[in-house]
């Protein structure tokens, strides 16, 4: 995508979505690439939308680590998740000009979907979605190359997470730091495989701006929700997720 080729209507939209998905991130700790990735991919590649999503995405998951940092001691137990998803962040990279993003979807959408049943019935599998070690690793490998080929991996983390039963801000710095640790992989390795044109390079860095404007937004707007209704804005974006995967993947 060149800078000349985009019309206001584009620019409408893309705004629009990055602004919507900042300011419940900003809240959560999710959501910027969750609607803004499908958003720009509505009139672009998904490998452009993916890529012109690195920056801004890697940059509000450094201001939410930034501002939530007083909870840094809470990464220790999750070194493992977070080095294997670094890892993966980088291998799957590699492969989002190579691999077709509905198999992906897929294992995004089954994931998911054990997720809500489970944590519906009683976390029966607490085993699984509270891991540790090497099961953690394999959990952070897997969700690292799919945000390395498809931009998205809250779907993974989110639950993961989730499952641990934190404080609001506490979730949004640990979610914050695996995603920047996975857009941080990104973000080297596209640069190295010149994925980064001088135009999407720009069009990056200029979307930072409202995201970061945006993003500080919902932190403020986070201290004024309870825990109860922290997690009910969670469960009801978990459902709508696992929906877009389930349309994306049959539709």
């Amino acid at each position: 995508m060149e800078l000349s080729s985009i019309s206001a209507g584009l620019v409408v939209v893309a705004l629009t979505a990055i602004a919507l998905g900042a300011l419940i991130k900003g809240m959560t700790g999710l959501g910027l690439p969750l609607i803004a990735v499908p958003a720009i991919a509505t009139f672009a590649s998904v490998e452009e939308a993916v890529v012109l999503m690195i920056i801004p995405t890697f940059g509000s998951n450094l201001w939410l680590v930034g501002t939530h940092r007083r909870f840094a001691n809470l990464l220790l137990t999750h070194v493992p998740f977070l080095a294997a998803g670094l890892a993966g962040g980088i291998a799957g990279t590699f492969l989002l000009t190579a691999i077709d993003d509905r198999w992906l979807k897929l294992t995004l959408a089954v994931w998911l979907a054990v997720y809500l049943v489970q944590f519906v019935f009683g976390n029966f599998l607490r085993s699984l979605f509270q891991a540790e070690g090497a099961t953690a690793a394999a959990v952070g490998f897997t969700a690292g190359t799919i945000q390395g080929a498809t931009g998205i991996s809250a779907h993974i983390v989110a639950p993961y997470f989730h499952g641990r039963k934190l404080a609001p801000d506490a979730y949004a710095f640990l979610i914050a730091c695996a995603f920047m640790t996975f857009s941080g992989a990104q973000l080297v390795t596209a640069a190295s495989t010149q994925l980064f044109t001088a135009d999407r390079l720009a069009i990056g860095m200029i979307a930072l701006i409202p995201t970061l404007v945006f993003t500080q937004a919902g932190i403020g707007l986070a201290g004024k929700v309870s825990d109860a209704v922290f997690q009910k804005i969670l469960i009801a974006i978990f459902v709508l997720m696992e929906i877009k995967l389930i349309a994306d993947v049959y539709g």
